[in-house]
């Protein structure tokens, strides 16, 4: 009976000494905790040293830009500016009124730009399946577009006077005056086949001249036309001042 107490003193001292490795274990983390305070002051310095070499390198200026300075286009001739002037002021002369347009719905003519001179915009048109655009001169003779004589300039006739069909099959779509660099202007015409069967017609431009009565007989132009579509033509002027004009469609007598 006197060894019941030796087993009660070996289970006090176990207990006693759980609970002083359970007492003992939290330190840990305070011996982490103070690592990473070191670790976040050492790293301080770092970081106002970074900025001290960012305060004392000097920005670099960018390179300046030189500014875009359009050429202005050449200067107008005077039979050219009188020209203009005579066809935008119609209703002090004979001449059909015209206004002056930033843009031309003949693409090809671009082509005949003369050296400095300034383009207009273009209306977008699909011409692909268009031929080559002829045309007459003053003479009557038939020419390409190869002349580079064109001012850029477009004038566009207010009044529908200026064109005259003998033919229910044909539309003038679009008239066009295009001062070149000589005083003289290339009329361009859009025609337009709405009947029902390829059109066979002639066209011509008559020219008045200032000074005169009666316009100057008109050289005939040939033109066939598919169904439903359109060909461009154009006329020059002859040399001189121009007064007005009128674009003639006629069937054609050939038929």
């Amino acid at each position: 009976m006197k060894l019941l107490p030796t087993p009660i003193l070996f289970l006090t001292a176990a207990v006693g000494a759980l609970l002083n490795g359970c007492a003992t274990t939290p330190e840990a983390p305070a011996v982490s905790a103070q690592k990473a305070s070191a670790s976040v002051a050492a790293a301080k310095p770092a970081v106002a040293a970074t900025a001290a070499t960012s305060a004392s390198s000097p920005a670099v200026p960018a390179p300046a830009i030189p500014a875009f300075v359009p050429t202005p286009p050449p200067p107008l001739d005077p039979e050219v500016t009188a020209t203009i002037q005579h066809l935008t002021q119609g209703a002090e002369s004979d001449a059909r009124t015209h206004e002056l347009a930033d843009t031309t719905g003949f693409p090809e003519a671009i082509a005949s730009l003369a050296p400095g001179a300034q383009a207009p915009k273009i209306e977008y048109i699909d011409s692909r399946s268009q031929p080559p655009p002829k045309g007459l001169t003053a003479d009557g003779n038939s020419t390409a577009l190869v002349e580079h004589d064109w001012t850029g300039l477009v004038l566009v006739p207010i009044s529908t006077a200026l064109s005259t069909a003998y033919t229910t099959s044909v539309r003038l779509l679009k008239v066009e005056a295009h001062p070149l660099r000589d005083g003289r202007v290339r009329i361009w015409i859009r025609v337009q086949n709405v009947g029902r069967q390829q059109l066979v017609s002639e066209i011509a431009c008559a020219f008045r001249m200032q000074g005169e009565t009666k316009p100057l007989s008109p050289y005939f132009y040939e033109l066939e036309v598919p169904t439903h579509a359109y060909r461009d033509v154009f006329f020059v002027s002859p040399e001189g001042k121009l007064n007005t004009y009128t674009v003639l469609v006629r069937p054609s007598r050939s038929n």
